[in-house]
């Protein structure tokens, strides 16, 4: 937090609606509490009425332009969700098919009937990311970790429990698109959304093109944009280490160091990485959910068909996660999408780390995406898109504050029914 700065100091740029001001003044406050910059989109009825930023995109206070992108973490998963539910409304992927049937490699060792449906609902027990990590960097090579998933063994059995798959999700789903559609995933979001609907910067790979446009990340050293060297292609543990958990980790390369030194590294970005690298800004997410929002097509785009988006969104579980534990009423691929308290049945979207991400409700014909480079590692940090959601629904008139939604409803729900 920037002590000499006040929310008269930070200057919104862009333009909205004027009954939108709550969203504008929450991302002051976000700048102000967090630091760096942000920017926050949404589109009503297909129109964009809100698209406004702030703050700085870099360490030496650059500003945040209209241009800025910004990593969105586990948002990127919603885009990923978007790509399989295109193939879905192609006819080249059935959600209760197995896995292996497109991906053959993926049926040993207790997966053989695993399906997407189970993939997409992260109840496949696939959830565990260490166990295919030799030392850091692997994560950067995409065969070497989808032919490490495709021989591992689930977790629990699936379909009995959901565990959300942080990491994994993003190369599961990745190689399904890449299967189904012979096409490499950053080709398929390139040239299946990003051209359609002329997204002016949506990125999952092939970033590194894009550095001068990427944002800092508060609390890391700068992004190595020019002249940056190799990573360490090996790592040692101290020989005073004892053997056991920690030691194997910090022999991985598995620490915060490393993991700082290569989230501000060039072959970071460079890598496709569908669960947790995907680099946007607000408007081009906003966009991709305002397609969403009106049954899957904007400006004569059509990406998912509306009966496919249909099924995509119904609910497969209120049960709590065995990893996040906060019920996350998983849809395939997408999460609830709740203002603060306050039950969106209908929204779906997904958030990552830090609170980036972007939601659509087609009930309201209403989708919504915030990107930022604040400080991710706090609770109030996670909540900031659930806070920009509230006051998108406080300028529509139907969000009250958090007293009238402990009174009067409807309270998000948190315990799971019985019968899920």
């Amino acid at each position: 937090m920037n002590d000499a700065l006040t929310t008269n100091d930070v200057i919104i740029h862009g333009d909205y609606e004027p009954r939108f001001e709550p969203v504008a003044d929450v991302l002051r406050k976000q700048v102000v509490t967090f630091g760096g910059g942000g920017a926050a989109t949404v589109y009503l009825h297909g129109k964009c009425v809100v698209d406004i930023w702030a703050g700085s995109a870099r360490r030496d206070g650059t500003p945040w332009e209209r241009d800025t992108m910004s990593i969105c973490f586990s948002g990127t998963k919603g885009v990923a969700a978007t790509a399989i539910h295109m193939l879905a409304s192609d006819g080249l992927l059935d959600y209760d098919a197995p896995v292996a049937r497109y991906w053959p490699e993926f049926g040993c060792n207790g997966k053989e009937n695993i399906t997407v449906r189970q993939v997409l609902a992260h109840q496949a027990g696939l959830h565990k990311t260490v166990p295919l990590v030799d030392q850091l960097t692997d994560i950067l090579d995409w065969d070497l970790i989808v032919g490490r998933l495709a021989e591992t063994e689930p977790d629990f059995h699936p379909g009995t429990a959901n565990g959300y798959h942080a990491v994994t999700f993003g190369w599961l789903v990745g190689e399904l698109v890449h299967r189904v559609s012979g096409q490499r995933f950053p080709d398929f979001i390139q040239e299946r959304i990003v051209e359609p609907l002329g997204l002016d910067g949506l990125r999952i790979g092939e970033a590194d093109g894009q550095m001068d446009r990427l944002a800092d990340l508060v609390g890391l050293p700068p992004l190595r944009r020019q002249d940056a060297a190799p990573l360490p292609d090996d790592y040692a543990a101290p020989s005073w280490l004892p053997r056991g958990p920690i030691r194997s980790l910090v022999r991985r390369g598995l620490t915060p160091k490393h993991m700082k030194e290569l989230f501000t590294h060039p072959s970071f970005w460079k890598a496709c990485l569908p669960a947790m690298n995907g680099v946007c800004t607000s408007r081009s997410l906003g966009k991709m959910y305002a397609a969403l929002s009106l049954g899957g097509e904007l400006d004569g785009v059509r990406l998912v068909r509306e009966d496919t988006l249909r099924r995509a969104t119904e609910v497969q579980m209120k049960r709590r996660d065995k990893v996040v534990v906060y019920p996350l009423h998983w849809r395939l691929g997408y999460h609830r999408a709740d203002a603060l308290l306050m039950d969106v049945p209908r929204a779906f979207g997904h958030f990552g780390l830090g609170g980036a991400g972007g939601w659509a409700n087609p009930e309201l014909e209403l989708a919504a995406a915030h990107a930022h480079n604040g400080f991710p590692l706090s609770f109030a940090g996670q909540m900031r898109t659930v806070m920009i959601t509230a006051a998108i629904y406080e300028s529509l008139g139907l969000y009250r504050g958090i007293r009238h939604t402990l009174r009067h409803g409807p309270l998000i729900e948190l315990l799971p029914a019985r019968a899920a």
